[in-house]
Order: C-alpha cells, then sequence, then structure tokens
C-alpha cells in the first residue's frame, strides 16, 4: 500500500483497539549514486530505505515497534508488538500533543525542487566523467583520482497520530564528490572537495575537480611547524564541524544524565558577549528545516546562547516535562527507534572578515583547513585533541603548508577565545550555518 494508506491502516487499528495514544512516523528515502574510474563507470549504487514505525503509549508506558513492508499483516502485527510493548515498561513522562493549529505549508521551506526528479543515471555519470577529467587536467601531479562520484537522493517523512497531529515533508538534493592523490619529488598528498544543493548545475562538475586538484596541490610538500600556543583560525568548513562534536552539551537529555557540563549553568557566560547560537527550524532551504517536530510539537527559532549567557536547551516531551517545562520542538525520530533529542539548523552570525583577512588579524596563525578524525576530542569534558591539516600564514599570507600536527584545546575555553568571525557560510547544503573562526588559546604539537 501507499504511505498514507498505510498511515490511516496503523491509525484505524488503534480505533479498533481503543488505544488512545498512538502516533506513527512512516520514512521512505531514495538514492541513486554513479562512480566513475578511469573513464568509465565503476559502480551504480541505487537504493530505497522504506519502513513504518508504531508507537503506543499506556499510561506513560512506551511501546515501540516499526516495519519495513506496508502491508496489512505487516502493520497489524507492527501495531500489536508496540501495544504489548507498552505493558512491559515502566512509567515515563511521555504524553502526545493534540494536533497543532495553523501549521504552514512545508512546501515554503525550499527543501524540494520537483525539477530535480528528471535527472538520469545518464546525467549523473557525465557529471562525475567530467570532475574526474578537470581534476586530471587540472594540475599535472594528479597521479590517481581516488573517487569520482555524482549522487541524488529524495526523502519523505511523515508524522501522524490519533491526536489529530498531520504532517508530510519531502526533501531532495543533488551532490558529488572528488578525490585526488598527487605526487611530486617523493611527496605525496590527497586532495577533496564535494558539492550539493537543490539545483541541477552540470558546470559545478568542472569546479569540483579543479578544487579537489588545487586543495591537494596546495598541501604537497606540507610539513609539521614548532609546538606552543598560536591562534587558529578555523575556516568555513572545519569551524562547524569541530563544532557539531560538542553540540549534543546543549541536548536537555545530556544535561539531565550528566553527560554534559552545562548542568546548572543556564544564566551564567559562557561564551564571549558577542556570540548568540540560534537553533533556526524555518531556514528556507536549510536541511534541518521543518514547522512540527518528530512529536507534533511545532517548533520555533531558539537562543541557545545570546550574547554570551546559557539561555536554554533543547527539550522534547518527555526531557521537558522532567522539569515542569514545555518542550522546545527538538524530538526528534526515525522509524525503527525510539524519540530522541534533534536540532535544526545551528546558526552563528557572520562577522566582517573574509578567510585572507580574518588570517592577516594576527602577526602569525594556523589557519586549518583539514580535520583528521575526533577520537582525542571528549564531547563531555570539552577537551579537543585533534590532527589538523592546513597553512602556516604570517601577515595574512601562506608561507608553509603544513601537516602532522595536533592541536589542543577545550570547547568551553573556545567559546570564549573567539577573537573574530568570518563573513560567509560554507556554500554547500548544511545545518551548521556557522562561518570561520580565529580562535586564541590553542596549544599545537608535532
Amino acid at each position: 500500500m501507499d504511505p498514507l494508506q498505510a498511515i490511516e491502516q496503523a491509525l484505524s487499528l488503534a480505533r479498533e483497539h481503543r488505544e488512545r495514544h498512538v502516533d506513527v512516523v512512516l520514512s521512505r528515502s531514495e538514492s541513486l549514486g554513479i562512480r566513475v574510474c578511469e573513464g568509465k563507470v565503476e559502480r551504480v549504487e541505487q537504493s530505497t530505505d522504506l519502513g513504518l514505525g508504531l508507537r503506543v503509549v499506556q499510561e506513560g508506558r512506551t511501546g515501540l515497534s516499526f516495519t519495513e513492508r506496508l502491508t496489512a499483516d505487516t502493520i497489524e502485527k507492527a501495531f500489536l508488538e508496540a501495544r504489548a510493548n507498552a505493558a512491559l515498561l515502566d512509567p515515563t513522562e511521555v504524553v502526545m500533543n493534540e494536533t497543532a493549529p495553523g501549521v504552514p505549508d512545508p512546501e515554503v521551506l525550499e527543501l524540494y525542487n520537483p525539477a530535480l526528479e528528471s535527472l538520469t543515471a545518464e546525467d549523473l555519470t557525465r557529471f562525475a566523467l567530467e570532475m574526474e577529467a578537470e581534476a586530471r587536467r587540472a594540475d599535472h601531479r594528479v597521479s590517481t583520482v581516488t573517487h569520482s562520484v555524482a549522487r541524488t537522493g529524495r526523502n519523505t517523512y511523515i508524522t501522524a497520530s490519533t491526536h489529530g497531529v498531520r504532517y508530510t515533508q519531502r526533501s531532495n538534493s543533488v551532490g558529488a564528490g572528488c578525490g585526488v592523490l598527487l605526487e611530486s619529488h617523493g611527496n605525496r598528498k590527497s586532495g577533496s572537495y564535494g558539492w550539493s544543493a537543490r539545483v541541477w548545475d552540470p558546470a559545478q562538475a568542472a569546479l569540483v575537480g579543479r578544487e579537489a586538484a588545487q586543495r591537494g596541490g596546495k598541501l604537497l610538500g606540507a610539513k609539521p611547524i614548532p609546538g606552543g600556543k598560536l591562534p587558529i583560525v578555523l575556516d568555513e568548513f572545519t569551524a562547524p564541524a569541530l563544532l557539531s562534536m560538542y553540540l549534543g552539551n546543549f541536548h536537555a537529555e545530556a544535561v539531565q544524565k550528566g553527560r554534559s557540563r552545562l548542568k546548572g549553568r543556564l544564566g551564567e557566560l559562557i561564551a564571549s558577549e558577542d556570540f548568540t547560537l540560534t537553533d533556526d527550524p524555518h531556514r528556507v532551504g536549510a536541511p534541518g528545516s521543518r514547522f512540527l517536530d518528530a512529536e507534533g510539537t511545532p517548533t520555533r527559532a531558539l537562543n541557545l546562547i545570546e550574547n554570551g549567557a546559557l539561555t536554554s536547551f533543547l527539550y522534547h516531551i518527555e526531557s521537558a516535562r522532567k522539569e515542569n517545562r514545555a518542550s522546545t520542538g527538538h524530538a526528534g525520530r526515525g522509524y525503527g527507534g525510539g524519540i530522541g533529542t534533534h536540532s535544526h539548523n545551528l546558526v552563528l552570525p557572520t562577522g566582517n572578515h573574509d578567510l585572507e583577512a580574518l588570517c592577516a588579524l594576527p602577526e602569525r596563525c594556523l589557519l586549518v583547513t583539514e580535520l583528521e578524525g575526533g577520537s582525542g576530542c571528549n564531547p563531555i569534558s570539552g577537551d579537543i585533541s585533534i590532527g589538523v591539516q592546513g597553512f602556516l600564514m604570517e601577515n595574512g599570507r601562506s608561507v608553509q603548508p603544513v601537516d602532522s600536527v595536533t592541536i589542543a584545546g577545550n570547547f568551553y575555553a573556545l567559546l570564549k577565545s573567539i577573537r573574530a568571525r568570518g563573513d560567509r557560510y560554507q556554500p554547500h547544503l548544511s545545518s551548521r550555518f556557522i562561518p570561520a573562526l580565529l580562535v586564541d588559546g590553542f596549544t599545537i604539537s608535532g
């Protein structure tokens, strides 16, 4: 049966069995990817992920189940399993929302472009082949194109409940990535670049291939620099990646379980006074945008940090009721699991400096353009220890490519040590709108 029929089947079972508190989520994702190698298609990857999840709440006890087949029999089996599971569990603070009045049409968020539905495997193949060819043309030192992949994907997410909640949201996108290996005089270095958007633009193929080669080429000959304290510039790609490792500290359930050092600090200054971090669920075109969360709670813009002060955590219904609060609309849920905390689009306002000007503010700094894993980063303590690549900058000019160094610091100290911000976000689809950051207080070791 189709998704809407499956939803109605599940809610009909709830009525039939006199279960008053039932909600359903249904997710369908489809993707098509083309990987090329040496001018030929190496792999075609096509997948569909479809599932329906049921939640039954009986006097605060929550039962979950799901099915990946949308037939009357499998949906009924999943419903009865969820119902039986609810009877086995202890009561919690879970309740279900009533329908929200006046929810805007999700289409105004511009997450879905019908024109992308006409893309074919041939379109993606031409794109991937052009990326590979341009990467080789861009730099004669490219010895191998490690990957050249073009892909498209679409998703439909539906949530509904016996309390009248009905919400359907569609999204789609197209993207590509290219990676290269360069060799010169015994030195080897890799470079990569990606692109993602909701508008098909074949001209991006050459730009992505060229950028991958240029990024690797600039790092050829990289070597460590002496250890010590040095200002760090995290570019518009690495800044959001690094900060994202620690944003779980703002989840109320993490605070309640002792997994965040922000417990008991509401109202305190935890960042510089010009620092305001907002979770914005209504940003047009942004991947995290939505008008209702997975529990049917209306979403709204929420400042987590305002002028340096910690002002809120992210709550779903259960974590909010533990503190006699209202949900902030930050419940997330896939069809195969339960409710968890989910941020939308985290936004840190841009500053007044382009990347070159940002690097020129200190006499000497390390521009970080690549992060190498996060095993040394502890989200709970806030400790940061991570390998990086980039460039030693003096008076705004690169004097040496750098690798095999580690930067060390602390997330909470970082929030208070941001000296300036860049004037742009990364140009690709992302739910992290964080510009380049000039930060003091990091220690560099080789």
